[in-house]
């Protein structure tokens, strides 16, 4: 039981960081793209999958300037 409490907190952790995904001001397009591949990929590790059309809509908003 302990494995699943460490999975679903890694779960958790990921999709914080996959909802609060953006573009720092100082990143450059490789930088945000491979922080959000390690998101994706670790979520989907995790058995965690996301649609493609919402990835593109996150990236998107992640690249449209405040």
């Amino acid at each position: 039981m302990k494995g699943h409490h460490k999975s679903r907190d890694k779960i958790d952790l990921l999709h914080s960081q996959y909802e609060n995904f953006s573009m720092n001001e100082n990143d450059i397009i490789d930088d945000m793209v491979t922080k959000f591949t390690k998101i994706i990929n670790g979520l989907a590790s995790l058995g965690e999958k996301i649609d493609t059309d919402q990835k593109m809509r996150k990236v998107n908003c992640a690249l449209s300037p405040s």
